[in-house]
């Protein structure tokens, strides 16, 4: 292990990645964030795909000025190098045997021409996990489909029962399905590294994108198996509670959710007339829905977003705010628990990303790497750590293999 790698959890743990856009590098991100040695396997000349893809920095369309590259790929070390020709391979397969986990999200067809299968990737390190990450999995009538995250959303189910309905189904925005997948990857993969603890062999972790979502469907098929009913979107209820609306500065969601009773939502909304008689009870307040989302309207247009969630929460009372990008960077809960972290690239400059969600106890987390520039480390990890010459390299490069 090279000496300036972040000591953590998994510090002496090996991980290749060859993934591209979200799942992959997310997955591997985790990895990195809590001290694997994660090494990032691109392409030469394009590299991942995500380089590609904005916004960039200064609106600047620079391969290494993609932010969604720049945040998922931080702790790692990178290489280029072209594993599907025969050099490439050659220190490809090199590598493997120094790795515990190999991480790719090509598709299944692709990754078996790359030599990306398990049954490839045992045959040179038998103890190696792999994981991979794809829409439908290894396996079935749509393993060899593609899928963009709002198909991925539309095909799990969950997209169905997201919304209103007497509106079509919603779809959560910023590629969650990617997301969600990515981290039961990085799970997935260590229950697999825990396993090898005791069986000394390796495994293939099979992820599948729809599969990870399906799985919040945790009311929906029950319902379904058990009733025979399908479970639809949820329903209008017209009041304005548990709805969102609008503040004096953006939106909030009231609720009757609590310990109190209705006088104290009331006397929080700040209107006499919410404590008429008639929206004392659930049953009033669905029969005079209308009237009462009004007034809810006209009282909230009295109030900020902050003080009112804040307001709520002194009554024993569960309110919510929609906050924006800007409110959770200003949000001083996040900032009192250390979540954003700075960061230092040398193309992009300095600027703060957010930093792990569960906490451990132990060293403070930092990121101590920016995301690499494309073939970054290509003399660090093949010469002074594989063992190959700069002559060797300048071959490499002229084959187009690095």
């Amino acid at each position: 292990m090279p000496q300036n790698v972040q000591e953590g959890i998994l510090a002496g743990v090996r991980v290749l990645e060859l993934g591209r856009g979200v799942s992959g590098p997310f997955c591997a991100k985790l990895l990195a964030d809590y001290g694997a040695d994660v090494i990032k396997i691109e392409p030469p000349s394009v590299g991942d795909p995500a380089r590609r893809s904005g916004p960039f920095v200064d609106d600047d369309p620079h391969q290494d000025k993609s932010i969604p590259f720049l945040y998922l790929n931080t702790n790692k070390r990178g290489i280029s190098l072209d594993v599907g020709c025969e050099s490439g391979r050659a220190a490809f397969h090199k590598l493997l045997q120094t790795a515990d986990i190999v991480i790719e999200n090509y598709p299944p067809s692709e990754a078996q021409a790359l030599g990306l299968d398990f049954q490839t990737l045992a045959g040179v390190n038998s103890a190696v996990i792999h994981t991979s990450i794809t829409p439908f999995g290894q396996s079935g009538p749509y393993r060899d489909f593609e899928a963009t995250d709002i198909v991925a959303c539309a095909v799990s189910g969950l997209m169905y029962h997201s919304g209103d309905s007497d509106r079509e189904p919603l779809r959560n925005a910023l590629d969650q399905s990617f997301y969600v997948a990515g981290a039961n990857a990085a799970a997935a993969t260590l229950a697999a590294l825990f396993q090898r603890f005791t069986t000394e062999r390796g495994q293939h972790v099979d992820v599948s994108v729809v599969e990870c979502m399906a799985s919040h469907l945790v009311q929906a098929v029950p319902y379904y198996s058990y009733m025979g009913a399908i479970k639809g979107r949820r329903a209008v209820r017209g009041s304005g509670l548990e709805e969102i609306l609008p503040a004096r500065d953006g939106y909030v969601v009231p609720s009757v959710q609590g310990s109190q009773p209705w006088s104290v939502v009331a006397d929080l909304i700040g209107l006499e007339a919410m404590n008429d008689e008639r929206f004392a009870s659930g049953a009033g307040r669905i029969e005079h829905g209308e009237e009462l989302k009004q007034l809810l309207i006209e009282g909230l247009a009295e109030w900020d977003r902050k003080p009112l969630f804040q307001a709520s929460g002194e009554r024993r009372l569960v309110f919510g705010m929609a906050q924006d990008a800007g409110d959770l960077f200003d949000c001083p809960h996040l900032r009192e628990r250390g979540f954003f972290v700075e960061v230092e690239h040398p193309v992009a400059g300095r600027a703060e990303y957010p930093g792990l969600g569960p906490m451990i106890s132990g060293p403070e987390f930092e990121i101590l790497r920016p995301a690499p520039l494309l073939g970054q480390h290509n003399r660090e990890i093949l010469c002074e750590e594989l063992g190959y010459s700069a002559t060797d390299l300048v071959n490499l490069r002229a084959l187009a293999a690095i």
